[in-house]
């Protein structure tokens, strides 16, 4: 072998090994697989609250200081059952639908945007008299949930978080995975998100459905994220919320109303000393390796937990690992 071809040999062997490093660092050890025998039953009662003219449906257990879970898209509450049992009763915890999600009112005007959804929280909130509030977020319920966390940090005590924007734009778009920015050109003008998600209904669908769990749900489960898309008026709830498919049009580096509030929340989330529980798993969705990366390091304050395999719905593959995790994180503070 001459010299040139020893150089070379060795340049990527070594290229090899940094990038292998870094993986490990990032995801440490052999990432675990699924947990087994995730519960598909919701046995929780359904709770109801007037905020203005719309309803929000919610649950609640326990005592104590709040636990807010709020859920991401294409889901609802149920997002939650097997986490809301695993978290300690010393804590008062409660999941809520996001308007036209679940089983809350779709407003009669179809606006389901950020700040409209962020002021149904706050609302809730206020009406629900919480204090110390202890978010525990992921997808769209982390974008109202971090933009609460930055506007009115003297009430919130933790942010926990799965699958979150919490990065600028141009970072948030070049991490994701193609065949997600593939779909993002899909829908990014109206006309086709309309088509794709209100007259085909694809959040409805199982396949859809598993997509987002990365695993098959048991048949039971199905009707709890699939149902409440029956309603085709209600449907527009994820084509006129917040709209990532813009951050397509220049590769996340243009200007548009998501980009400059996901540059607010990265600023405010790069910013606070509130303390943060970050929970990722291999390969994710939102949050790939790139995001990450960011999280380390920009959080002031954070903890970092690798769940192991796991898709975009985290608490569909790992929930009584989340739990765990996040009542020992909880006592510290």
């Amino acid at each position: 072998m001459n010299r040139k071809v020893k150089f070379w040999s060795s340049l990527t062997v070594l290229i090899l090994l940094v990038f292998s490093a870094e993986a490990q660092e990032i995801y440490p050890g052999k990432a675990k697989q699924v947990e087994q025998d995730i519960a598909a039953d919701f046995p929780f009662e359904s709770k109801f609250i007037n905020i203005g003219s719309e309803k929000i449906h919610y649950v609640e257990s326990g005592q104590g200081d709040p636990i807010l879970l709020l859920h991401g898209l294409p889901a609802n509450l149920y997002l939650w059952r097997n986490v809301i049992p695993n978290i300690d009763s010393n804590k008062r915890v409660i999941a809520l639908d996001f308007l036209g999600f679940g089983k809350s009112s779709f407003p009669t005007d179809s606006n389901v945007s950020v700040e409209v959804q962020y002021k149904m929280l706050c609302d809730f909130i206020a009406t629900k008299k919480l204090k110390n509030v202890t978010l525990f977020i992921q997808d769209i319920g982390s974008i109202a949930g971090m933009l609460y966390a930055i506007r009115e940090p003297q009430n919130v005590k933790g942010i926990a978080l799965f699958e979150a924007p919490f990065m600028p734009a141009e970072i948030m778009y070049d991490q994701l995975p193609f065949s997600f920015r593939a779909f993002m050109r899909l829908t990014r003008k109206q006309k086709s998100n309309d088509r794709l998600m209100v007259k085909r209904n694809f959040a409805g669908k199982k396949l859809a459905v598993n997509f987002f769990t990365g695993r098959k749900l048991p048949k039971e489960a199905y009707a709890f994220y699939t149902s409440p898309w029956d309603d085709e008026r209600r449907r527009y709830a994820i084509t006129r919320g917040p709209d990532p498919a813009v951050l397509s049009y220049s590769k996340g580096k243009g200007s548009s109303e998501f980009a400059s509030l996901l540059d607010t929340i990265s600023t405010g989330m790069r910013n606070t000393q509130i303390p943060i529980l970050y929970f990722y798993a291999k390969k994710g969705l939102v949050n790939r390796e790139e995001a990450l990366r960011y999280a380390m390091d920009n959080f002031k304050n954070a903890d970092f937990v690798f769940l192991g395999k796991g898709k975009h719905f985290l608490t569909e593959s790992h929930p009584r690992q989340m739990s765990r995790k996040f009542n020992l994180w909880y006592e510290k503070f």
